[in-house]
C-alpha cells in the first residue's frame, strides 16, 4: 500500500516568562540545608555481564558528576498569572498563524497535558473552548513519548480521509508536579508546544516508525496525590522504587526504536540529517549519540536552556533546528523518545516546508560550552582499580582493608573529594544519591564481578559494611561451586558403578 504524504505542516512551541536558574535554589534552599536528596531508590536489578548500555550510560555521567545540579542550568517556569491551558491555547494561536489557518479549518485536536493545574483527563474540552473550535477534541497521553504517538494517530487519520489536518498540541507542567525542596525539581521545566498535521508535497512526511513499551520502567517514579498549601489536590512526582533502570535500558530502547525506524523508513543511520532527542537530562544526548554511533554535530542538546520538558522535547528540537537553519526542507530527520512508564518511539520523516511559530525567548546564562554534548575520549581505565582475582589472590585477613581502600578509592573519584575526606565508618547515606549510587553499583559490579543490590547503599550502611557484605558474597559464590563439584564427582562416580553393573 502507497501512504499518501503526510506529515508536519507547521510548529510552535511557547514557554513561561519566568527562567528559574540554580541560584534560586542556591539561596532559598541550599543555604538553609532544606533540599531533600533522591536517595529513596531501594530496588534491586538482575547483574549481568554484558553491562555495554550501562557502561555507555555511565561515560555520559561521567562530566556532571563534579556539578551539584548535575548539568541542569536554566528552567521555564510557570508564573502566577500563568496556566497549562494559557501555553497550549498559545501555541496553538501560534501554530495556525504560521500556517495562515483559522481556528474553524481545523477539523481534530488531539491533546497531550502532563501535570496540569488540575486533577483531570486532560485539558483536550478546555482548550477547544478557549479557541472556539467546532470539531473533535480528545486527550492523549504517553508521557514524555506523547507528542510522537499523538504524531502518529494524527498522520494515519489524515492518511485514512477521515480528517484533512489534525492539530496536536502538548504540554509538561514539571514544576507542577514536585517539590521545590527535592532535588528532582533541579531538572524540571514547563512548556508546550503545537504543530499541524496535513498533506504535504510528494516523498515528505512521515516514511516510518517504531514504537514499543517501557514497561520495564515502571517503578522508576513515583506519583502521589498530596493537598498544597493552599489545600487543593496536586499530583506530585518522586524518585521511585527503581530510577536505575532508566539507566540500564536506555540504550536498548533507543537502538532498538531507531533501528527500526529507519528499516521501516528504508533508510540508514548515516541519511539521517538531524536527529531529534528528548533530552531528560544534560547527558542523554551523550547517551543517544553514542549507542547509535553518530556524530553529535548532528543533534542538539536543549536541556541547560530548559531543564526537562517532557513530550515538548522533541517539538523544541526540531523547532530550533529549523529555526537555527541546521534542518532544512527535504532533509531526513529521525526524532525519538523515551517515556517512563508508557512508549518509546522513533519517527523517520522528511521534513518539508515547515511554517514555524515566533520564536523563544533566548536564554539567560547558558553558554555553548553547556550545550555541547560531550563525546567519550576513548575507554580511559580508572585509576582505581581492583579485579576479582586481585582480590581473593590476597590473605583473608588482608582482603578487607584492601576492599575497603578500593572503595573509598572509587567513592572518592565519583563525588570528586579527596579520599582523605572519607573515612570507612561514615553513613555512604550522608554524601550519596541516587545517580551516585549507580555508578558506585556499576564499578563494582563491573570491577569485582559480583551482584550487589541497591539496599546496601542506604540505611546506616557505611563502606565498612559494604566491604565485608561484598566478601561475604564472594565466599558465598565459593561455596555454592564447591557444592557443585561435589555434587558433580558423586553423580559421576554413581554413573561409572551403573556401567559397570
Amino acid at each position: 500500500m502507497i501512504k499518501s504524504p503526510v506529515g508536519i505542516r507547521s510548529l510552535a512551541i511557547r514557554f513561561p516568562r519566568l527562567i528559574r536558574t540554580n541560584d534560586y535554589w542556591q539561596t532559598t534552599y541550599q543555604n538553609q540545608g532544606k533540599l531533600k536528596g533522591n536517595r529513596n531508590s531501594r530496588s534491586t536489578p538482575d547483574y549481568t555481564n554484558d553491562n555495554s548500555g550501562l557502561r555507555i550510560w555511565s561515560q555520559a555521567v561521567a562530566p556532571y558528576l563534579p556539578d551539584p545540579f548535575r548539568g541542569s542550568v536554566e528552567r521555564r517556569v510557570l508564573g502566577a498569572d500563568e496556566s497549562s491551558l494559557m501555553l497550549e491555547c498559545q501555541a496553538a494561536q501560534d501554530v495556525l498563524s504560521a500556517a495562515n489557518l483559522k481556528a474553524e479549518d481545523i477539523e481534530l485536536v488531539i491533546v497531550a497535558s502532563i501535570f496540569p493545574e488540575g486533577i483531570g483527563f486532560g485539558n483536550a474540552a478546555y482548550l477547544a473552548r478557549k479557541l472556539n473550535l467546532h470539531c473533535p477534541a480528545w486527550n492523549l497521553e504517553s508521557t514524555c513519548s506523547s507528542s510522537l504517538i499523538a504524531l502518529q494517530n494524527a498522520s494515519a487519520l489524515v492518511q485514512t480521509g477521515e480528517y484533512q489536518n489534525v492539530l496536536v498540541v502538548v504540554s509538561h507542567l514539571g514544576s507542577n508536579a514536585v517539590d521545590n525542596e527535592d532535588s528532582l525539581s533541579w531538572s524540571m521545566g514547563d512548556g508546550a508546544g503545537a504543530f499541524l498535521v496535513d498533506s504535504l508535497h510528494p516523498n515528505q512526511g512521515i516514511l516510518g516508525s517504531k514504537i514499543v513499551h517501557t514497561a520495564a520502567t515502571c517503578e522508576a517514579y513515583s506519583h502521589e496525590l498530596e493537598l498544597d498549601r493552599q489545600g487543593k489536590p496536586r499530583m506530585r512526582t518522586r524518585t521511585g522504587e527503581n530510577p536505575t533502570v532508566l539507566a540500564e535500558t536506555a540504550v536498548e530502547f533507543v537502538r532498538t526504536c531507531c533501528q527500526g525506524a529507519i528499516a521501516s523508513a528504508g533508510v540508514t543511520l548515516d541519511q539521517i540529517d538531524f536527529f531529534a532527542f528528548n533530552t531528560p537530562t544534560a547527558w542523554y544526548a551523550s547517551v543517544c549519540t553514542q549507542a547509535l554511533g553518530i556524530d553529535p554535530e548532528r543533534t542538539l542538546n536543549l536541556y541547560p536552556r530548559y531543564a526537562n520538558i517532557g513530550p515538548v522535547f522533541p517539538l523544541a528540537a526540531l523547532y530550533h533546528a529549523a529555526q537555527s537553519g541546521k534542518l532544512r526542507e527535504n532533509d531526513l530527520v529521525l526524532a525519538y523518545t523515551n517515556g517512563a512508564a508508557a512508549t518509546a518511539a522513533a519517527t523517520v520523516m522528511r521534513w518539508g516546508d515547515v511554517a514555524l511559530g515566533s520564536v523563544p525567548a533566548p536564554p539567560i546564562s547558558v553558554t555553548p560550552a553547556q550545550e555541547k554534548i560531550h563525546v567519550p575520549a576513548g575507554k580511559a581505565t580508572p585509576k582505581e582499580t581492583l579485579s576479582r582475582e586481585q582480590l581473593l589472590a590476597a590473605q583473608p585477613k588482608e582482603q578487607q582493608e584492601i576492599l575497603e581502600t578500593y572503595l573509598l578509592n572509587v567513592l572518592a573519584s565519583l563525588l570528586q573529594h579527596p579520599s582523605s575526606n572519607l573515612t570507612p565508618k561514615q553513613s555512604l547515606a550522608s554524601f550519596l544519591d541516587s545517580l551516585i549510587v549507580l555508578m558506585l553499583k556499576s564499578r563494582i559490579e563491573t570491577d569485582l564481578q559480583v551482584r550487589v543490590s541497591i539496599e546496601q547503599f542506604f540505611g546506616e550502611s557505611t563502606i565498612t559494611q559494604l566491604a565485608k557484605h561484598l566478601l561475604n558474597q564472594f565466599a558465598l559464590a565459593n561455596l555454592m561451586a564447591s557444592d557443585s563439584g561435589s555434587v558433580t564427582e558423586v553423580s559421576e562416580a554413581e554413573d561409572r558403578e551403573k556401567l559397570s553393573l
